[in-house]
């Protein structure tokens, strides 16, 4: 039986760009149970400008999801946050008012999608001195990764992680993006993958997009990116 690990949803409704009911947070969830999956991480946006969450507003929009959610039929779930990686958020996570991963040993970030800051290298070695993994959220939907996957490659060879959002093999982004995510994952540069669920219309893609690994690399390889992999990054190591 499948025991998947989703480490990026957006079911916490009412807090960013995700469910915006608690009929949508319900249909999200039951929609990846049905796909195996045994938990999901919630991982609301931070993101000054645009969404001004704290760790604070998280962690009530987080509470009060969970509690209308407490009579239904839906996986273990647990509370990170997609943190943008800006000054103000980034000194956030060095000063521990961030929301890493549960266990505290890895740290979900996005990008701005046309390019990589040039201090990223070092900012993503502060991360590994603070004792997290830093893991890239949705590579192949930054441009300058289209542009020369290499720069993914490096960043992965200086202790990222990367995070497939799997449903860009389904085309939900484009057809870069999706192009982006089949060369990655050729090239073996994800670590995990996740449903990056924001509407409970999404899991037909997530289903779609597992579909494809599996028929491309057998079943082996979808347990890697939701059960071997997911585990392995909360546990602070990259798995290979």
């Amino acid at each position: 039986m499948a025991d998947f690990w989703d480490l990026h949803c957006h079911y916490v409704w009412g807090v960013d760009d995700g469910a915006r009911t608690i009929e949508d947070s319900v249909g999200i969830l039951r929609g990846l149970a049905a796909l195996g999956f045994s938990r999901v991480i919630a991982t609301p946006h931070m993101r000054p400008g645009l969404f001004n969450n704290s760790r604070k507003v998280i962690e009530e929009a987080y509470a009060r999801t969970r509690e209308m959610l407490a009579d239904t039929d839906i996986p273990e779930l647990a509370l990170s946050s997609e943190h943008y990686f800006d000054d103000v958020v980034f000194q956030r996570v060095l000063a521990g008012d961030g929301l890493p991963y549960p266990g505290g040993k890895a740290v979900l970030f996005e990008f701005y999608e046309v390019d990589f800051p040039y201090t990223v290298d070092h900012r993503l070695a502060d991360v590994r001195r603070h004792g997290m993994v830093p893991i890239i959220a949705h590579p192949e939907r930054y441009q300058a990764i289209w542009r020369a996957p290499d720069i993914l490659q490096r960043l992965i060879e200086g202790g990222a992680g990367a995070l497939l959002d799997v449903a860009a093999l389904a085309g939900k982004y484009g057809k870069k993006p999706q192009r982006s995510a089949e060369e990655l994952l050729e090239r073996g540069l994800y670590h995990a993958a996740c449903s990056d669920a924001h509407r409970p219309e999404d899991v037909a893609q997530v289903k779609i997009g597992m579909q494809r690994v599996e028929a491309r690399y057998g079943i082996e390889e979808v347990e890697f990116l939701f059960y071997e992999g997911p585990r392995a990054l909360l546990e602070g190591r990259l798995p290979s």
